[in-house]
């Protein structure tokens, strides 16, 4: 935990509405309880969720899931159900669903500004048809996680505005994915030879 100390920390709901004022009725009435048709349409044009999760004490992870556009199925207005595809196998979402199911989900959409939140229950699947029904390039997915959707709002788009999101060709200035891997993994290989299996699994083991 953090020592840091600071002059000025709001500790209470009041305090915080005294600065940050209340929504405006507009705002306040934009969450539905239900996957509609807008909803729906900006998910099959999503190749990129944001999920958020905890284990039962709290504990936080966020995890991106992304594939073709569409890859998220709306089952019907309740469900949605997410593909699992190659990774490193921490399966850090499905430990912390079995401990606490509630789960956030941030739908984006290259060229589209405004960002899709969803929230609800978990639950890790493996019926057979459904994950047939989810492949891609020949690969079943092992698993599915089954969203029961409790909240869904559509998110401005001043935060997509001000970062400049879709307006980037590059980044300069950050280190390869194997030169932090060597820091942070303490590894005692060179970071080229862990940028170049990085690399190839990009390409070999993407499904």
């Amino acid at each position: 935990m953090s020592t840091r100390e600071f002059e000025q920390t709001i500790t209470s709901e009041t305090e915080l509405r005294e600065i940050l004022g209340t929504p405006t009725q507009r705002a306040a009435d934009k969450v539905i309880d239900h996957i509609d048709e807008h909803c729906a349409a900006l998910i099959a044009h999503s190749p990129f969720l944001i999920i958020s999760s905890a284990d039962a004490n709290g504990n936080m992870d966020v995890s991106p899931k992304g594939d073709p556009a569409g890859f998220v199925k709306v089952l019907d207005e309740k469900t949605l159900v997410i593909p699992d595809r190659k990774g490193n196998r921490r399966g850090d979402t499905f430990s912390n669903i079995l401990e606490n199911p509630k789960v956030g989900l941030i739908f984006l959409t290259p060229g589209y500004q405004e960002t899709l939140r969803v929230s609800g229950t978990a639950r890790i699947v493996r019926d057979k048809a459904l994950l047939e029904s989810m492949a891609h390039k020949g690969s079943v997915p092992t698993f599915a996680t089954v969203i029961d959707v409790e909240k869904a709002l559509f998110h401005c788009a001043k935060c997509i505005i001000r970062s400049g999101l879709w307006e980037h060709d590059g980044v300069e200035g950050v280190p390869n994915y194997g030169s932090i891997l060597v820091d942070h993994a303490n590894l005692d290989q060179t970071a080229e030879e862990v940028q170049r299996s990085i690399d190839e699994s990009k390409v070999e083991n993407l499904y």
